[in-house]
């Protein structure tokens, strides 16, 4: 890394001494350090001072923050800017990434280990912009060469004898396309193709004109593309267009009248195309590495919070303890929330968004949701009602987990922009056909509205209708609607918004699901039915300890016996000396991981066919790799699971 220049925009002095001494534990070399109490003074220092970095503090004087990045990037839009605070605040970190900021972290959070993390990310940054500028210039430089090939060198114009291979006519392009000068003369008989022949296309080349001369009919065309050898050794590429000139008394042909065209050019073209197309795949296979990791590394925290949260909930409590409990777990369902709003939009990019189909019971859905929404409505001083058509059919056949994701958007938005009033969510059936309904969805608020000029803009990706002062305590991702609209689109379905500012807003789904026949026989059998593992036996295989004591409170609970290894060598040595009924397997852990011991399972324990291997995961990825699809899990449970979620799968593959 070369030596750096940075710019600390910080008023108060011990945060700057602070900020200095965490620098000087970061193993880089630092040419220059300037420290500017001031935005006045930090912009008159850049007018003179290019530095590799600056850090602003949130809070200055006179000022923020935000103005000051904004003004910064009017000056040197590329300048890498990191903001500082001294509290980490959601609202403030979204708007300073929007305004340009390329980092933000509170003052509490700056370390050496930190520090180090942003100068790679930034050495990164200025490697992959440095290599952008290179492969645009050549790209340029290589656009202005097709345009004067195609302007400038007009077609050569021959005709050889291809019985004594001897050139009889042919225009002076040739000379300048094999790099000759115009009055240098060209080496004896360099018309007979034969001597500038690329050697790979030799054959080729004998092959093509023993068939003109043997078999092509009279005024017949044929074309045909070569390698020739430039005077520097280079290859040239034709592309020639021949016809019978002259035969002999046996009718064969003797003399071919030709044009070429150089189009070494658009071979050029081809190869750069291919290489495109492989740095376009390596982008987008980059794309879904950072999103794996990304996934895994909040989702694997994410389980254990939400777990042991769930475990306590079911606990004897005092009623204060549950509220804190209720605050926790509702705070990281909207973490979840916006984790997986930005997994989806990038699976439905990527063509991997998939629908289920199976029997589920919308009145009980609803009840789920009432009772996800009843604690935040009532917080606020919200009336949350549900209406449901009498004329519901009891069981629906579709998506039902996409339908709770639309719900949940929807409804979740509505409590969000209304402090006063009301939130009701109606369904009705539409349209009743013999084997299927339309179901309407209304969601309607008494909230803050949306102007008419921002309505149409509300289903767009990172959009946001309320963007003013009063309304940016909001907050959120402004993906909810975008992928609310894609999903209802690839449900067959289509979502309409009414509002008016300051009355409220309605939001309508219209889908179509299948009609079910009956409750599904396993809801009968396993209603009130609590759930037991008992005289059944479990290995799981999971690294990470706070998700091991989880697993190990559920196992105990379900009076299962189970053991619980550390990675998937241990589960095969333990396979080694026992049977179980039920494997669960992390697919990402140290020294072994799950992939690699499913493979093993598959091919050394063929008496564990039968049993069921559910693979644990945080990647919502996972699953359409095809080295996994591979192995032949049997199911897939996505970190962090809910208990209940956790029990159906397991239910489903025992026959529980």
């Amino acid at each position: 890394m070369t030596p750096l220049n940075l710019l600390l925009v910080e008023d108060d002095d011990i945060d700057a001494m602070e900020f200095k001494r965490a620098i000087r534990k970061c193993n880089v070399e630092i040419q220059e350090m300037r420290i500017c109490k001031y935005a006045e003074e930090a912009i008159l220092t850049l007018e003179n001072w290019t530095p590799t970095c600056i850090f602003i503090d949130y809070q200055l004087p006179k000022t923020n923050g935000l103005e000051l990045l904004k003004k910064v990037k009017k000056i040197a839009p590329k300048l890498p800017v990191i903001v500082l605070t001294s509290q980490g605040d959601e609202r403030i970190a979204v708007e300073m990434m929007k305004a340009g900021a390329m980092e933000y972290f509170p003052k509490a959070e700056i370390n050496a280990e930190k520090l180090m993390k942003t100068f790679h990310t930034m050495s990164q940054m200025f490697e992959v912009e440095k290599e952008r500028e290179a492969a645009q210039k050549e790209l340029a430089e290589k656009e202005e060469f097709i345009r004067k090939v195609a302007q400038l060198s007009p077609n050569i114009i021959y005709v050889i004898d291809i019985e004594k291979w001897t050139n009889i006519f042919h225009n002076h392009q040739i000379s300048e396309i094999l790099g000759y000068k115009p009055n240098e003369p060209l080496p004896q008989d360099v018309f007979a193709f034969s001597k500038l022949i690329d050697n790979q296309d030799l054959l080729t080349f004998r092959k093509h004109y023993d068939h003109i001369r043997h078999h092509l009919k009279e005024g017949e065309v044929i074309e045909k593309e070569f390698r020739l050898k430039h005077k520097d050794g280079s290859d040239v590429w034709i592309i020639t267009r021949e016809v019978p000139f002259k035969r002999n008394d046996g009718g064969e042909v003797i003399e071919v009248l030709g044009t070429a065209i150089d189009i070494t050019s658009r071979k050029l073209a081809e190869k750069e195309l291919v290489k495109a197309k492989k740095d376009a795949e390596d982008a987008a296979r980059i794309k879904s590495d950072f999103l794996s990791t990304m996934s895994h590394e909040i989702r694997t925290p994410m389980n254990a919070i939400i777990g042991f949260t769930d475990l306590l909930l079911t606990s004897n409590l005092p009623e204060e303890h549950l509220q804190y409990l209720n605050t926790i777990k509702y705070s990281a369902d909207n973490l979840m929330v916006i984790l997986n709003d930005i997994l989806d939009i990038s699976k439905i990019e990527a063509g991997k968004f998939s629908l289920e189909d199976f029997e589920f019971d919308l009145r009980e859905k609803i009840g789920h949701l009432y009772r996800t929404f009843e604690f935040k409505a009532k917080e606020r001083g919200i009336t949350l009602s549900f209406e449901i058509d009498d004329k519901m059919p009891a069981i629906l056949i579709g998506d039902a987990y996409r339908l709770n994701q639309i719900l949940v958007n929807l409804i979740g938005n509505a409590l969000k922009f209304t402090s006063e009033g009301y939130v009701k969510v109606s369904m009705f059936v539409e349209k009743e056909y013999a084997d299927k309904v339309d179901l309407k969805i209304r969601v309607e608020d008494s909230g803050i509205g949306i102007s008419s000029d921002k309505l149409n803009q509300i289903f767009d990706s990172f959009s946001q209708a309320h963007n003013n002062n009063a309304t940016k305590f909001f907050g959120g991702t402004g993906l909810g609607l975008s992928i609310t609209r894609k999903i209802t689109e690839l449900m067959q379905g289509e979502i309409m918004a009414e509002s008016e500012l300051g009355i409220g807003s309605t939001f309508c789904v219209m889908l179509t699901f299948r009609k079910g026949s009956s409750i599904p026989i396993r809801d009968i059998l396993n209603a009130n039915t609590p759930f037991s593992l008992k005289g059944y036996s479990v290995i799981v295989a999971e690294d990470i300890l706070a998700n091991q004591l989880l697993l190990k409170h559920l196992l105990k609970r379900w009076e299962a016996d189970f053991v619980i290894c550390d990675n998937g060598k241990e589960v095969l040595k333990t396979l080694e000396l026992r049977n179980f009924d039920l494997i669960l397997m992390d697919l990402q852990m140290p020294i072994m991981d799950g992939i690699t011991a499913m493979k093993a399972i598959r091919n050394s324990f063929p008496h564990l066919a039968k049993v069921p291997v559910l693979a644990f995961t945080a990647d919502t990825f996972a699953q359409a790799s095809q080295e996994i699809i591979d192995c032949k899990f049997q199911d897939f449970i996505t970190k962090p699971f809910r208990v209940d979620e956790l029990t159906s799968v397991i239910g489903k593959h025992l026959n529980l």
